[in-house]
């Protein structure tokens, strides 16, 4: 009894074991075959790029630039003496005509003590006139003249001339020198308490109020003439050797809806670490212009010949943009380049009629096969 049963099961674990085996080599094609639909399909056409042949041509370089005015004459106003500022319309936006005082300090004790000294230093020399006339008898001439024009309430006039080495020790020894160049030195002291106008222009900063008492050393204010401005904008090195001193400039503000000309007045020999640009500013006059106004300007840097306008994006380090050979592969070709605007660069290094990719391709490299549509 035993064999049969034996038997009849180890037919079953056969069966079973082949269906297992079917079942999973079916599972496995199923598999297959989702992996094979969802694998995607690698295409080996080539990649259409427009392009156009090169026509080189001369090309304004017209620099561009922005910045706000200054001032081209600025004056910090500081006072070297102390006292009150008298001036009433010492105030932001007074302007004042050349020559005229700006700023006025009370000098009523200095002017004083001047008037005294000069008293003082008239006794002196008339005591001093006796012993000249007797002893220098062609000198007393002059110091007798010397003497009236002193005036208290004036500047000393100038002195006689000492040739005579006898009466310079004479004149010496009386401290008659040493009290005029005392005298001499206060009067110019006093004539710092009145702060002039060099030129015609406005009061840009007023730091105090009339009335005031201002110290020796203190910041009063700002004083810039009006009509001339300059400009500071900074260049690439590679645009610096476009310009020269004396370059045209065009310049406009969007404010003022008008256009100014003017010129290159100044470029700095230094380069900025940071930014490894230069300085350069332009001089610029017009009535309507103020500091601080924003202008947009262009100048003129000359023309290039045999030159060609790319996209920036197209060159490549600095120094090569891609070109389509005759096989319709992508080469890259060295170029020069003459100026950067903020989307377009000038190159020259490009061969008349060398097709050019219309602009840059992605993921573009050198032996790229390319389906060029010349436009």
């Amino acid at each position: 009894m035993s064999e049969p049963i034996f038997n009849k099961n180890l037919g079953r674990s056969i069966i079973l074991g082949i269906a297992a085996v079917l079942v999973g080599v079916f599972i496995s094609k199923q598999l297959g075959k989702s992996e094979e639909a969802n694998e995607p399909k690698i295409s080996f056409r080539s990649k259409v790029v427009a392009a156009s042949p090169a026509e080189l041509t001369s090309i304004p370089l017209n620099i561009t630039v922005s910045g706000r005015l200054q001032a081209t004459n600025r004056l910090e106003l500081y006072s070297e003496v102390t006292g009150v500022l008298l001036t009433t319309n010492f105030r932001e936006g007074q302007q004042f005509t050349s020559g005229q005082i700006i700023a006025s300090i009370d000098d009523a004790e200095i002017r004083s003590a001047l008037t005294a000294q000069r008293s003082s230093f008239m006794t002196i020399v008339n005591q001093a006139l006796a012993d000249i006339s007797l002893d220098y008898p062609a000198e007393a001439s002059a110091w007798k003249s010397f003497v009236q024009s002193i005036k208290p309430s004036q500047p000393l006039p100038v002195l006689p001339k000492l040739d005579n080495t006898q009466l310079k020790q004479f004149i010496s020894g009386r401290n008659i020198l040493t009290t005029y160049y005392n005298i001499q030195s206060q009067e110019v002291r006093l004539n710092k308490h009145k702060i002039a106008a060099p030129y015609g222009g406005v009061l840009s900063e007023a730091t105090i109020d009339p009335g005031t008492l201002v110290r020796t050393g203190q910041k009063i204010g700002t004083f810039v003439q009006l009509g001339t401005y300059e400009l500071e904008a900074p260049v690439s090195r590679n645009d610096l050797k476009h310009l020269k001193v004396g370059s045209t400039v065009k310049l406009n503000s969007t404010d003022l809806d008008k256009e100014f000309y003017g010129t290159v007045s100044r470029i700095n020999s230094i380069i900025n670490p940071t930014t490894q640009m230069v300085s350069i500013f332009l001089k610029v006059s017009g009535a309507e212009l103020r500091e601080g106004l924003y202008l947009k300007a262009v100048i003129n840097g000359g023309v290039e010949q045999n030159a060609l306008i790319v996209d920036r994006n197209m060159i490549e380090d600095g120094k090569a943009i891609y070109t389509i050979n005759a096989d319709s592969t992508l080469v890259l070709t060295p170029i020069e380049v003459i100026s950067f605007s903020d989307e377009k660069a000038i190159i020259k290094g490009i061969t008349n009629g060398m097709l050019i990719p219309n602009k840059a391709i992605s993921g573009a490299f050198e032996g790229l096969k390319v389906e060029p549509s010349v436009q």
